[in-house]
């Protein structure tokens, strides 16, 4: 059964793990990635637009909903069920990673050439 990169559309051999084209990992047909990849890729705690450690701003901006609200229903649920909001907040605190800083470009100033 011929297989095909789902980034770029080129014909695979076999036993191929990357497109020798893109260079992107290949699945086979209903193979998940790992989980642990695929939330890191996508969840991420800015540095901008945060309050406290930046959870619901990541949340927010991953599933595409309102700041504000997420932030309300974090505090109700940690007011609430009282233990399991604030740890599922810690959790999720420690499980995301943080943007990385933009770093400005580089200039050479040597002065001497």
């Amino acid at each position: 059964m011929a297989s095909y990169c789902s980034a770029c559309g080129v014909s695979l051999p076999g036993g191929a793990r990357f497109c020798s084209a893109c260079g992107k990992a290949v699945t086979g047909p209903g193979v998940a990635s790992s989980a642990a990849s695929d939330w890191s890729r996508l969840s991420m705690r800015p540095r901008a637009g945060r309050k406290l450690a930046g959870v619901c701003q990541g949340l927010a901006n991953q599933y595409g909903w309102d700041v504000t609200l997420t932030r309300v229903i974090a505090v109700v649920l940690a007011v609430m069920v009282f233990p399991v909001g604030l740890m599922a907040y810690g959790l999720l605190w420690l499980m995301m990673p943080e943007e990385p800083l933009a770093l400005p470009p580089s200039t050479h100033l040597d002065t001497a050439t």
